[in-house]
């Protein structure tokens, strides 16, 4: 009884990757990303590692030699927990971002021409839809810290530090976020940060207690290692910012229901990533709604995750908020998130599209799976849909 026991432990084990973390095929492009060096695949095989919601990966991109076009896949998309669509757009701009920190190092320059118009409930759960395009011309290559730091740049969900950060540091995030219509509100003063933390923690008590959110949350959710490399998307516990012996311990269980799972969610950001931030922030737009902006407002978040990983500092999105205020716009609720956002900026009329935490983390990230750049090109006969503007 006791071998067949261990015999069983041990084949749990392996089936769900409890030796091996993150690693395999499916992190192959985290890994692989600088062999296109050169070319304009490098730009995409840069692109495809940029951040995006519950690792969705919404992009499609049809590649030549001057000219790179991105898709919105919207097959990829959240539902519920994105009705209007705004964070897959955030998504997308941080591909964006990640492409066009490429093109300087690989001999390029590139000129960027993005899709306008606004989001709205009305989008197909399908197809494709033309987001921005990137015209290519040759120039001498040119060295670019942040494109160096994409492979390591991560999510880091797990506790930080009980450190402040610097003055130099505070200034550092501010210079990453440009845009006419795009700006950021950093929070480290204990009291207005206890107040954002409370809204985050309140947020997602709102979104556990919503069915809808839960399960379309649920669905992107990648528990085995045979899910993990059979969908390379999705959120992982590898990546769930758990201890080592935690992480093993929730391989070994068994799949638990979507309830128990975001209960677990909201014990780590109350505990966790709420408890232990030492600064944290809102991008802010002036229209929530609108794709330019929201482009905008995905570049700056990759951008300044990029740079606060060459400064060794962790990042992490606390969207629940954002996330509440689209949920109760698309059910016709009482916009208590939107108001709880918006006390915490009186006298500014921007409104948060992203929040985040930001500080040092107590032991190194971990990667999130991807699919290859092969699965995420077409041959270029999407036609271009809607207007485009530089």
């Amino acid at each position: 009884m006791t071998l067949l026991l261990v015999g069983g432990g041990v084949w749990r084990a392996t089936d769900q990757g409890v030796f091996r973390g993150a690693q395999g095929n499916a992190y192959t492009p985290w890994h692989d990303w600088r062999e296109a060096d050169g070319t304009p695949l490098a730009l995409v095989k840069a692109g495809i590692l940029a951040a995006n919601p519950h690792n969705t990966q919404p992009w499609v991109f049809e590649v030549s030699e001057g000219r790179i076009v991105l898709y919105a896949d919207r097959r990829r998309h959240l539902g519920n927990f994105d009705p209007y669509r705004r964070e897959m757009y955030l998504g997308l701009g941080c591909a964006l971002e990640n492409m066009l920190q490429a093109a300087g190092p690989n001999g390029y320059a590139a000129s960027l021409t993005v899709a306008s118009g606004d989001l709205s409930l009305e989008q197909p759960y399908d197809g494709l839809v033309q987001v921005a395009e990137l015209r290519l011309a040759p120039a001498p290559a040119m060295p670019n810290p942040l494109y160096a730091a994409i492979e390591r740049r991560h999510t880091h969900r797990g506790p930080y530090r009980d450190t402040r950060l610097s003055a130099m540091q505070r200034d550092g995030l501010r210079a990453q976020v440009d845009g006419e219509r795009v700006g950021i509100h950093l929070v480290d003063d204990p009291e207005v940060l206890a107040r954002l933390g409370t809204v985050v923690v309140r947020a997602t008590r709102a979104i556990i207690d919503d069915h809808a959110m839960v399960a379309d949350s649920e669905r992107w959710f990648r528990h085995s290692r045979r899910e993990i490399e059979k969908y390379r998307d999705g959120t992982t516990l590898d990546a769930a910012g758990l201890s080592p012996v935690m992480t093993t311990l929730a391989k070994m269980l068994p799949r638990p229901d979507a309830e128990t799972n975001h209960r677990y969610w909201l014990e780590a950001t109350e505990r966790v990533q709420v408890a232990t931030a030492p600064a944290m922030g809102l991008i802010l737009v002036d229209d929530l709604y609108d794709i330019q902006q929201t482009l905008a407002a995905g570049r700056n978040w990759q951008r300044l995750h990029l740079w606060a990983t060459t400064q060794g500092l962790a990042m992490q999105p606390l969207n629940q908020p954002v996330e509440r205020v689209d949920r109760e716009a698309e059910l016709g609720l009482e916009p208590a998130a939107r108001r709880e956002l918006a006390a915490l900026l009186p006298g500014d009329p921007r409104r948060p599209t992203f929040a985040f935490r930001v500080g040092v983390a107590e032991s190194p990230a971990r990667p999130s799976p991807r699919r290859s750049v092969a699965d995420t090109l077409v041959d270029g006969d999407i036609p271009s849909i809607g207007r485009a503007s530089t």
